[in-house]
């Protein structure tokens, strides 16, 4: 479906009077690629020409004086043994390369001669921010804009390749804000099989849960230690005689009338972070840097409040939490439309929890367009907030384009000259239903080497210790009364319910430090965190402590709290996750493998002795890559559901680094002092 591109060439080219230049030599630029048509705009729905007047804000990117000196740059920066290990670049260094003050004024010039406004020139000098009408950028870039919608969301793209015109066109390095793309937050919610809407629920009653005292957790009603049981066999009886009647033996999920989740200690203690905090690392001296869309600043601040103290965490105050609207404040009309709340709520907790005595910045941005995010990572880097930025957004390759995303390509490479640990949630839907790990289902900009993309796992899933197994996420469900897929183990019916995104780039060349990996692109994701709603995280939103939410917006916050204290143990920014993580010592990281359930719900037609369970119908194979998964019943309100945790897409788990899960989840204390150690 989508056609896959090798853009090797673009990534790594590089000529050798190029990486000869110094920095005071004469500037190396060049010629202006075009800005193509986005792919999204071929499988969205055409509403034609945009409105002439509509207001379009746009990012161009200026192209740097000896491009291929500061990639090497850059690269030295991520190789130990070179001279410039770990020493990063100030914002003044970053600045060397940008083009002169006569350059911008002639981009600045072009851009108002179209009538467009100048609305602010980065201090860095490497990007200019211009708000006009769509016909002025239409003029400008020699293009012409449509309005689209895809799944119920307006946007705008350029709908021919757009260059700047005049001699400006050769300064331009990428322009972002053509395609108004929408960016997806990751969060996931249980769902309901029967009514398909969240299966959220309280996790205590309204009438206790301002009195419950911090001794309990402050989510005592969550029923976390019952999700799974044993128990004696059930029978499913049917009202057909020609439905069959299975036999399950254990293994039960939800066998309580609570929604699963996992509360803060015991997301700290599986993570192996109690023994982290008796030492002193608990992110003291840190800040995470949190970016989302539209969202109610005060709500979310009062509901950290609340959640922090049930949760028996360090209270917020104006001194360790902070909201920024570093473009303005998100209108009543974007609040409703595109409301990020659920997703705020969980990226703050969530640090928190994992981090506490680290200090939060969120910025929150005024609309979901990607310009918006972009914006805000690199506000962060110029405005030195935090050396570690929590992102949960993104959109499978395929809506995207190489050239596209050269201007957040360069935001994103500026971060991590400057030492900044930029992460990046890899997805909830596997493979986005494309068949193929390389299929374009992959989540930019997870998959931007400039980044560290993170994949997610289900936690406490029976393996017969105390704790539980952690899992590569992906469920599939399926009811257990409907005929022709209660004989299917791993359930169809209901199709995929989320799982871990990964794969292979369409168009991000492979980095060096995954030189080893089969393929030519940059694989994703390279660690993960929980985030399997199935087995997910209790979340407080609008005065009420909630359990059943995930997704690898859940993993994000985690793991960036943990390398935050990574931070902390080494005394020093770390910088970008991703190149360091294969190199750590055994141990560092524990490695998520596969895992069989003992038994299968619809053993019926399968295999009966305790070993592996899984389809032996040659239609459906290939419908999955993992042949371990564990299989469970649920029962919902009195109807059967099979729930199977593993069954990821095309996605595979297996031994080492697998793109399910990256190279596994954090060891906790062991983690973090073996990523110190690499300052």
């Amino acid at each position: 479906m989508f056609q896959k591109l090798d853009l090797s060439k673009w990534m790594l080219a590089s000529s050798a009077a190029a990486l000869a230049c110094t920095l005071l030599g004469g500037p190396v630029l060049n010629a202006q690629s075009q800005i193509e048509r986005p792919k999204v705009a071929d499988v969205s729905s055409d509403h034609g020409p945009v409105q002439p007047l509509q207001e379009i804000t746009l990012t161009v990117h200026l192209k740097m004086h000896n491009q291929a000196a500061f990639d090497k740059a850059v690269e030295d920066l991520y190789t130990p043994g070179s001279s410039t290990y770990h020493q990063w670049l100030s914002n003044d260094e970053i600045a060397r390369y940008a083009p002169s003050s006569a350059e911008v004024e002639t981009v600045r010039k072009e851009l108002q001669s179209h009538g467009l406004s100048v609305l602010s020139v980065s201090s860095d000098n490497l990007s200019i921010r211009a708000r006009g009408p769509a016909s002025s950028v239409e003029s400008a870039f020699q293009t012409q804009i449509h309005e689209f919608e895809r799944q119920g969301k307006t946007f705008h793209a350029n709908v021919t390749p757009a260059t700047l015109a005049g001699p400006a066109g050769a300064l331009v390095h990428g322009v972002t804000g053509l395609t108004s793309f929408k960016m997806q937050p990751y969060v996931k919610f249980q769902i309901n099989p029967r009514t398909g809407k969240p299966n959220v629920r309280p996790a205590s009653s309204p009438s206790t849960q301002l009195t419950i005292k911090k001794a309990t957790g402050g989510f005592s009603g969550i029923a976390t230690n019952d999700c799974f049981s044993s128990a004696a066999a059930v029978s499913l009886t049917t009202a057909g005689a020609s439905l069959p009647v299975g036999q399950y033996f254990g293994n039960i999920y939800d066998n309580s009338p609570l929604t699963c989740s996992w509360t803060p200690s015991q997301v700290q203690g599986h993570y192996g972070l109690t023994a982290a905090y008796k030492a002193g690392l608990d992110g003291t001296g840190q800040t995470v840097v949190i970016v989302d869309g539209p969202t109610d600043g005060t709500q979310l601040t009062a509901d950290l409040t609340q959640f922090a103290t049930l949760a028996g965490l360090p209270a917020i105050t104006t001194s360790n939490f902070k909201v920024l609207y570093p473009d303005g404040k998100p209108t009543a009309l974007s609040l409703e439309v595109d409301n990020w709340q659920d997703e705020a709520s969980l990226d703050v907790e969530w640090v928190h929890s994992i981090a506490p005595k680290a200090k939060i910045v969120i910025q929150i941005m005024p609309t979901e367009d990607w310009t918006e995010f972009e914006f805000a990572i690199d506000n962060a880097r110029l405005n030195k907030l935090g050396n570690v930025i929590s992102n949960s957004y993104g959109l499978p390759e395929a809506l995207f384009g190489a050239f596209t995303v050269q201007g957040f390509e360069q935001v994103l490479k500026k971060a991590a000259a400057a030492g900044l640990a930029v992460n990046f949630s890899s997805g909830d839907g596997g493979d986005e239903g494309t068949g193929s790990p390389s299929g374009g289902g992959q989540s930019y900009p997870a998959t931007s080497a400039y980044g560290t993309a993170i994949g997610g796992t289900s936690i406490g899933i029976p393996n017969g210790t105390t704790n539980g197994a952690e899992v590569g996420w992906g469920n599939n469900g399926a009811i257990l009364s409907v005929a022709v897929d209660s004989v299917f183990d791993p359930p169809l019916e209901l199709g995929s319910l989320g799982g871990s995104g990964g794969g292979e780039s369409t168009f991000i060349a492979k980095p060096s430090w995954q030189k080893s990996f089969t393929g030519t692109g940059r694989q994703e994701p390279d660690i993960s965190a929980l985030a399997d709603p199935y087995t997910g995280a209790v979340f407080f939103e609008f005065g009420q402590p909630l359990a059943g939410i995930g997704g690898t917006s859940l993993a994000s916050p985690i793991f960036s709290a943990i390398w935050a204290i990574a931070d902390q143990k080494a005394g020093k920014s770390l910088g970008q996750a991703a190149p360091l993580l294969a190199k750590l010592p055994a141990g560092a990281i524990h490695d998520v493998v596969p895992l069989s359930s003992p038994t299968n719900v619809a053993g019926i037609v399968f295999d009966t002795s305790g070993a592996t369970f899984y389809s032996s119908d040659t239609l459906l194979a290939p419908l999955y890559t993992t042949t371990q998964y564990f299989s469970s019943l649920w029962n919902l309100t009195g109807e059967y559901v099979d729930l199977s945790f593993g069954t990821d897409t095309s996605l595979t788990v297996t031994k080492g680094w697998d793109n399910v899960t990256g190279w596994g989840v954090p060891n906790g204390l062991t983690f973090i002092n073996d990523a110190a150690k690499a300052k």
